[in-house]
C-alpha cells in the first residue's frame, strides 16, 4: 500500500505569500496619505513664495542650503520697536486643505549685515511680540509663531481668536533663540473635532520637542474648515532674519541636511520644564 506524505506545508507557501501581499496592499492607502506638499529652497526664480516689496529680499551670501535664502529686512529707519510703527510685510503659500499641518523651516537672525544694530544682535520689540510664521484657514482664526515681547527671544505660539473672537492665547516654548546660528524649526497644528477641545499645537527646534499645547478649539461645532495656507511674516524688530528650506506637509517632515559647522549646540531646556 502506497503511503502519501502530507502536502499541507507545501500548499501553505502560496497562501502565506498571498496573505502578505494582501496585507501590504491594504496598507497602501494609509501609507500614501502622508505627503510633503512642497519643500522650497527659497531661491530667486524657484520659490512658491512672493517677495513682499521692501520687507524681503533674496540673499545668496547667507543661506542654509542651495544657492540662497529669504532675508527679512528690519531697518532702523522704519522701526520704533513699539506697536505704533510695525513695518509689516508678509508672504504666503497655499497648501492642500488638511486637518494636520506640519511645517519645517530653517531660521537665523542677526544684527550684523545689511540692517545692522548697535549691539550687533537682532533686537526684538519693546512693546509687542515679533511675528515670524503664520498658519491660516478660510473662516477660522490664524495661528502665529512668534518671538516674545519686550526684548525677549523666547519662541512661542499665539492662538488667535481661540476659543472666542478677539482673543489671543500665547503659549511659551522652552527655548530662547540665539543670534548668528541656524535653527531647524518644526511646527504642528492639528485641527480639533468641530466643537470638541482636542486640537493640538506643538513645536520642535533642532529635533528637540520644545512645546505642546493640547485641548485647543480651532473650530466650533458645525465648522469643518481646514488649514489651507502658510507664510512668513515681518513685523517689529531691528536687524535681519533669514528663512531657508521651508516645507509643509500632513505628516512630520523632520530636519534635513546638517546644522553648519559651529552651529551644532543643542537648544537648552530649562530645569523644571517637561518636554514630552
Amino acid at each position: 500500500m502506497r503511503i502519501h506524505r502530507p502536502i499541507l506545508a507545501g500548499n501553505m507557501r502560496p497562501f502565506l505569500l498571498f496573505s502578505v501581499i494582501t496585507v501590504v496592499l491594504s496598507l497602501l492607502p494609509m501609507l500614501s496619505h502622508a505627503a510633503i506638499f512642497w519643500d522650497d529652497e527659497m531661491e530667486a526664480g524657484k520659490t512658491g513664495f512672493t517677495l513682499s516689496a521692501g520687507a524681503m529680499t533674496y540673499d545668496t551670501s547667507v543661506k542654509f542650503s542651495g544657492s540662497g535664502s529669504f532675508r527679512l529686512n528690519y531697518p532702523s529707519s522704519c522701526q520704533t520697536l513699539t506697536t505704533a510703527n510695525q513695518c509689516g510685510g508678509s508672504s504666503g503659500r497655499a497648501i492642500p486643505h488638511t486637518d494636520n499641518l506640519y511645517r519645517r523651516a530653517y531660521f537665523r537672525m542677526s544684527g550684523t549685515g545689511p540692517n545692522p544694530t548697535n549691539s550687533g544682535r537682532f533686537e526684538t520689540a519693546l512693546g509687542a511680540f515679533t511675528k515670524l510664521l503664520i498658519t491660516e484657514s478660510t473662516g477660522l482664526s490664524r495661528d502665529w509663531w512668534l518671538m516674545g515681547c519686550c526684548g525677549s527671544k523666547a519662541f512661542l505660539v499665539g492662538l488667535e481668536n481661540v476659543p472666542s473672537s478677539g482673543r489671543t492665547t500665547n503659549v511659551d516654548s522652552s527655548i530662547t533663540l540665539a543670534d548668528n546660528r541656524w535653527y531647524c524649526i518644526e511646527t504642528h497644528e492639528q485641527m480639533n473635532t468641530p466643537g470638541v477641545a482636542n486640537g493640538i499645537a506643538e513645536a520642535w527646534v533642532d529635533n528637540a520637542k520644545v512645546m505642546t499645547k493640547t485641548g485647543v478649539i480651532f473650530r466650533s461645532a458645525g465648522n469643518t474648515n481646514q488649514w489651507d495656507r502658510v507664510g512668513i511674516f515681518r513685523q517689529i524688530g531691528v536687524g535681519n532674519i533669514w528663512w531657508d528650506r521651508y516645507a509643509a506637509g500632513d505628516s512630520r517632515i523632520g530636519c534635513s541636511g546638517s546644522i553648519p559647522q559651529g552651529d551644532t549646540s543643542s537648544p537648552s531646556i530649562p530645569s523644571g520644564v517637561s518636554a514630552r
